[in-house]
């Protein structure tokens, strides 16, 4: 356990979150810091209040849990201490019950219609009204003030539209709203919640300033009465440290998407600036059947991609540990152990990939001004997916990081940084990427990339002077054709053709420009009689790059990511990944067939390589992987013996190549690996 309480968090932690219910009152407090020590937990989240106040509350609109007859939280701590737990406190200020919106309806979300948004006699408060500003600061400070808390976390905090069976209750239209929208922005509440009202991309705005006030304001609060307390966040305002959230939501569009745990923790490493992160694991499988398990297979695919990419581990059940389906825990301990006896190597590391890929809060909120905004999301994930099952290690850079005044040195790690059509960017970020490549890096981009400003406006040209391509032409939807592939062009021995479905987005080519791959006029496809080449002059590129400054900068005119997030065929995949590799040296490569996820971190003397397994994942379901055997790993930088921390097999350096790769046999690989190897010394 840390020694420096205010630094606790960045010591490996495990946390274990009892979301209660009213009827858990009953609960022994001494019998469930037992049980969460014993199931691997170094800290409990637990309870305080919100909605609800387990504890006597002197509050009169804060109402009190009807269960309770002493208090229940004080109880918790004291018992927490007692069994060497952090106790977090659990507070949830985004509603009140009906005994404080009788009191103050102002206070809470109304819509356009006047319609309060309640949800099982509870009301959704408004981010603008007395209660957020207010009156929840004043449950927060009571609680602060009584419970010497090691960390604070805050439940579904800013605007929430939508209820938890799903129904969007339209935008708040209180008073409050209407006031703060009219003098920040002196005109009136957008009507609809898309681009087509000229007021909407003020709203998004608006909502983003309001929400981090509130943030800043809960922050505050308690770090006036309490400065060791740690304030767990969500990554969109003040916080010592973050806490994410990985669950399944039945009503997503098929396929499932396996990497959310990655990718939530990519996230967090960008946008936390050394702050530590965690990714609570749900146990049950969507709020609607919050007792329907997961399977322990997905959560032990969950830990391996947290663990990967630098995250903490949080587990959260629903009630206590008598769950009605109880096939996840013993797995989940067994892991918990695991990770307490290795924690050393998985805490205050730092990734050694070389490529990034860039995430753009401000490309998805205004994905819908932009011509191809639909592709937005899955443009995004065919690129993460395409990058991991090339094997390619790599880290975030998060559109949040560009205005930092050390910019240029985060960037300046990377060899590469992937734009994947990333229609909206700012003139700053435009900039940044610009002294970036000048300085000797290479930008990848697909798409409307820079297209378009931070509020959605469509640009005469590409935001980055270092673009291929001029002024563009009217983009072309709906192509149903070829790019055919030049003997001399990339490495695909194979292939001559790559397939287009959907965007083209036409430019003409900056002096100095290089062109490759062909883009085929449209063919015919039948009938089978038919189908045969009748026009093969080139109707545009399929890639442009051209140097600039030191660097280069490669544009693919159209969104191979997407086709291959849809139809995940390796020409797309291979055309990126050759792309990337001519512009960077990889720290790793792996050999061997299987669904493995590679990453690399490095801490202190040594380079950890973890391995992640999907061979359990089909679609929408986790299954008990079979373990990957044959593999074998080129590690740059490495020498000596170094081990295998799940097999606990040795782990002796092999020969180094030519290209400096040290070459080493890797144990069969189960749920997920992590070696740690000595790193040469210099």
């Amino acid at each position: 356990m840390a020694t420096d309480k205010q630094m606790w968090w960045e010591q490996p932690y495990r946390i274990v979150q009892t979301n209660l219910r009213l009827i858990d009152a009953s609960l022994d407090p001494a019998s469930l810091a037992r049980q969460a020590r014993d199931f691997g937990a170094s800290a409990i989240t637990f309870n305080v209040g919100g909605i609800y106040a387990f504890y006597p509350t002197e509050l009169p609109l804060h109402a009190r849990n009807p269960y309770i007859t002493g208090d229940l939280t004080g109880e918790m701590l004291a018992a927490a201490r007692r069994e060497g737990l952090r106790m977090v406190g659990r507070f949830d200020l985004s509603k009140g019950t009906k005994l404080a919106y009788d009191a103050h309806p102002e206070w809470f979300v109304h819509n356009r219609a006047g319609e309060p948004q309640e949800y099982n006699g509870t009301y959704q408060a408004c981010v603008n009204g007395g209660w957020a500003k207010d009156y929840a600061l004043q449950i927060l400070r009571e609680g602060i003030s009584r419970y010497d808390l090691d960390g604070a976390f805050f439940n579904m905090t800013g605007y929430q539209p939508v209820d938890y069976s799903g129904r969007n209750r339209g935008m708040c239209h209180c008073a409050n709203c209407q006031s703060a929208f009219a003098g920040m922005f002196g005109r009136e509440l957008p009507e609809r919640e898309d681009f087509s009202d000229p007021a909407y991309a003020d709203y998004i705005l608006f909502k983003r300033r309001t929400s981090q006030a509130a943030a800043q304001n809960i922050y505050d609060t308690v770090k006036q009465l309490r400065p060791s307390t740690g304030i767990m966040g969500n990554g969109k305002g003040a916080c010592d440290f973050m806490r994410l959230e990985i669950q399944r939501a039945v009503s997503r569009p098929a396929p499932e998407w396996p990497h959310q745990p990655g990718e939530l923790a990519r996230w967090g490493a960008a946008i936390g600036r050394g702050r530590a992160y965690s990714c609570a694991s749900t146990n049950f499988l969507d709020y609607q059947w919050r007792y329907a398990s997961e399977t322990s297979h997905n959560h032990m695919l969950r830990f391996g991609q947290q663990i990967a990419n630098g995250a903490q581990i949080d587990y959260y059940l629903l009630g206590l540990f008598d769950q009605p389906n109880r096939e996840p825990l013993e797995p989940v301990h067994r892991f918990m152990e695991w990770h307490k006896a290795n924690g050393e190597h998985l805490t205050g590391t730092r990734s050694a990939a070389r490529v990034a890929l860039y995430h753009s809060r401000t490309a998805d909120l205004h994905a819908g001004a932009t011509a191809s905004g639909k592709t937005r999301n899955q443009c995004f994930r065919g690129a993460y997916r395409l990058l991991l099952e090339a094997r390619i290690p790599f880290d975030f850079v998060s559109d949040e990081q560009m205005e930092d005044a050390d910019i240029a040195e985060q960037l300046a790690r990377y060899d590469v940084i992937v734009l994947p059509n990333t229609a909206c960017m700012s003139d700053a970020e435009a900039a940044a990427f610009d002294a970036y490549v000048a300085a000797g890096g290479t930008v990848i981009a697909t798409g409307e990339t820079g297209l378009y400003d931070d509020r959605g406006n469509r640009r005469g040209e590409f935001a980055l002077a270092s673009f291929p391509a001029g002024a563009p032409r009217e983009a072309i939807a709906g192509l149903e054709t070829y790019f055919a592939i030049g003997e001399a062009e990339l490495d695909f021995p194979e292939t001559r053709l790559a397939h287009l479905d959907g965007w083209y987005f036409p430019a003409a080519a900056k002096p100095g420009a290089e062109a490759m791959l062909s883009l085929m006029p449209v063919q015919q496809y039948g009938p089978p009689e038919l189908c045969f080449p009748q026009d093969l002059a080139s109707a545009g590129p399929g890639v442009l790059t051209r140097a600039h400054g030191e660097g280069r900068v490669v544009w693919l005119p159209w969104l191979p990511e997407w086709l291959y997030f849809r139809d995940g065929l390796a020409e797309h995949r291979d055309l990126l990944a050759q792309l990337i590799k001519r512009a960077t040296r990889a720290p790793i490569k792996l050999e061997g067939a299987g669904a493995i996820e590679v990453t690399v971190r490095d801490k202190g003397d040594c380079r950890m390589v973890h391995l992640v397994n999907y061979a359990g994942q089909r679609g929408s379901a986790y299954e008990e992987p079979p373990a990957i055997a044959g593999l074998r790993l080129g590690v740059r930088d490495v020498s000596g013996t170094g081990k295998a921390l799940v097999s606990g097999a040795e782990i002796a350096s092999g020969s180094v190549d030519a290209e400096g790769y040290c070459w080493i046999d890797v144990p069969p690989v189960k749920y997920f690996e992590v070696l740690v190897l000595p790193r040469a010394k210099a």
